[in-house]
């Protein structure tokens, strides 16, 4: 079952470009861009998309301890 986590994508739009996100997770980079400026709530997205954003939140978790570590588990 997925989940949405508000604090994994409030730390992704904060640290990820939008367009690096967009490309990611299939967002519009419109999307992504309004969530960051605020135009747009982030509490007001489709679950769907809070879903991708989790989901590509924890794919960069994953890929920058895998760097740091020297790739162990690649």
């Amino acid at each position: 079952m997925s989940k949405a986590d508000l604090n994994k994508i409030k730390k992704l739009l904060q640290t990820v470009t939008a367009y690096k996100i967009s490309k990611g997770t299939g967002i519009g980079n419109t999307t992504i861009s309004r969530q960051v400026t605020g135009k747009t709530p982030i509490e007001k997205m489709s679950l769907e998309n809070a879903i991708k954003l989790t989901n590509y939140a924890k794919e960069l978790e994953i890929k920058n301890a895998n760097s740091v570590d020297g790739g162990v588990g690649e």
